[in-house]
């Protein structure tokens, strides 16, 4: 019970009270990610979709997440920090992305 109630003050404390934080998609295809969302700030989320046939990922170079996108599939990452993370394909590293996270 105490570890539930220390998650929920955690959680609680990463988007300051009457922020919200905002949903996006970036969609992978043709061997490219989709535009990078204007105006990301700390506690927003990026759903990544991969619609080519090919398995990707989004990983961000700073080791903050690493998704790994099967054809068709699909996956989500909440952004934790400011800042501006390089993003690209494990198994296409030409393809790539800039994410810059602002402060909410």
């Amino acid at each position: 019970m105490r570890l539930a109630a220390l998650l929920v003050l955690a959680l609680a404390s990463a988007v300051p009270a009457g922020a919200k934080a905002a949903h996006y998609v970036v969609q992978v295809k043709d061997m490219a990610f989709g535009p990078a969302p204007a105006h990301l700030k700390v506690g927003d989320t990026i759903e990544w979709q991969n619609h080519d046939i090919f398995r990707h990922s989004a990983t961000a170079r700073t080791g903050a997440f690493d998704l790994d996108l099967p054809p068709g599939g699909h996956g989500q990452v909440t952004l934790r920090k400011a800042g501006t993370f390089q993003v690209y394909c494990r198994f296409h590293p030409t393809m790539t992305l800039r994410l810059t996270v602002a402060k909410p």
